[in-house]
């Protein structure tokens, strides 16, 4: 039977979400959440309940997305507020350091995160690494929650990927959240196995 899978919008999992990382203390799942109104991230593990708060203020700044034109990949990252002078804004794309012009998300709205380094699979207020994460072939393999974890298994082991007909009325937009993947994810000969590693990550 045909597995048909419908993506997301850019953007549904991201470090504004909640992120389970691993524990300093005892090693096991705990979460990462960030209040973008208070600029606040706040860790809590479900073993040993430690918990850790950090305001972010010292890293507001403003998101900013845009097109490599050389790998043709959708990025976004944060740049300091007062880098930014209107709608516009030249960036440098994370995987091949091409300068690119991007749009400013929202220039009046500060944004309190760090640049999102997602080949080091940490999350970046506490700088905690992913609880679920896995090499392939050299390559690190994330997921920043359960739910980024099947959403990835669906979109991988799918035959049929596309967007439902009113993707753009509902979301404004026509960029999916499969469009953050890296390549070697997304590369026939290498889904099967991202796939199973993905599965071994659910048992954890």
């Amino acid at each position: 039977m045909t597995k048909k899978f419908y993506d997301k919008p850019y953007g549904a999992f991201s470090f504004q979400t909640a992120t389970t990382v691993v524990c300093p203390n005892c090693k096991n799942a705990g979460t990462v959440h960030y209040d973008r109104q208070k600029n606040l991230a706040t860790f809590l593990c479900h073993s040993c309940y430690l918990k850790e708060e950090r305001f972010q203020g010292d890293h507001c700044g403003a998101e900013v997305t845009a097109m490599c034109t050389s790998t043709g990949k959708y990025f976004r990252t944060f740049v300091p507020e007062n880098k930014v002078h209107g709608q516009k804004l030249r960036v440098k794309c994370p995987y091949c350091k091409e300068s690119v012009i991007g749009d400013v998300s929202d220039a009046g709205n500060k944004s309190c995160a760090v640049s999102e380094n997602i080949r080091q699979a940490m999350e970046p207020y506490f700088h905690y690494p992913l609880y679920f994460q896995g090499s392939y072939r050299g390559k690190t393999v994330w997921a920043l929650n359960r739910e980024h974890l099947q959403y990835l298994i669906d979109y991988l082991s799918a035959d049929i990927r596309t967007v439902p007909f009113d993707f753009y009325e509902r979301y404004g937009t026509m960029r999916s959240q499969s469009a953050m993947l890296p390549a070697f994810m997304k590369t026939a000969k290498n889904r099967e196995g991202i796939v199973k590693l993905l599965i071994r990550m659910q048992g954890k």
